[in-house]
C-alpha cells in the first residue's frame, strides 16, 4: 500500500520547517526524492495553496512513488484526500502547532517518519 502524510497548518505555522526536519531523518536522493526501508518517496514542501497546483494532476504525476509527504494550508485538503484516494494512497495528517517552532517541527517530523514506517510494517 502506498502512503502519504499531509503536513497541515495555516501559513507560517511550521509546515516547511517540519518537512526540513523530516529530510534529516531519511536518506535523500535529491531535493525531493528520498528512500525509506528500500522504498521511494517524494516530498512537496510548498503547500498546494501556495503553489496553486492542480491537485489531481500533481498527485497523479507522483503516483509511482511509495510515499508522499505533502503540505497543505487546509483549503485544498478535501481535494488532496480525494486525489490520493483515487491514486490508491492511504493517508494521514500531521497538524502543525504553534509553540517553539524548531522543537515542535522536530517532533512532528518524527511523527511523519513513524506513520510512514508503520506503513512499511503493515504492508511489507
Amino acid at each position: 500500500m502506498k502512503k502519504a502524510v499531509i503536513v497541515v497548518g495555516a501559513a507560517n505555522t511550521g509546515k516547511s520547517t517540519t518537512i526540513r526536519e523530516f529530510k534529516k531523518l531519511v536518506k535523500m536522493l535529491s531535493f525531493h526524492i528520498f528512500t525509506l526501508d528500500d522504498r521511494r518517496g517524494y516530498i512537496l514542501s510548498c503547500s498546494f495553496e501556495e503553489a496553486e497546483w492542480d491537485v489531481d494532476v500533481k498527485i497523479k504525476s507522483l503516483s509511482d512513488y511509495d510515499f508522499l509527504v505533502l503540505a497543505s494550508q487546509g483549503t485544498e485538503l478535501d481535494n488532496i484526500r480525494r486525489a490520493l484516494n483515487k491514486e490508491h494512497f492511504d493517508f494521514e495528517n500531521v497538524n502543525t502547532v504553534l509553540g517553539e517552532p524548531l522543537e515542535c517541527a522536530k517532533d512532528q517530523a518524527k511523527s511523519v517518519l513513524v506513520l510512514l514506517r508503520e506503513s512499511c510494517l503493515a504492508y511489507g
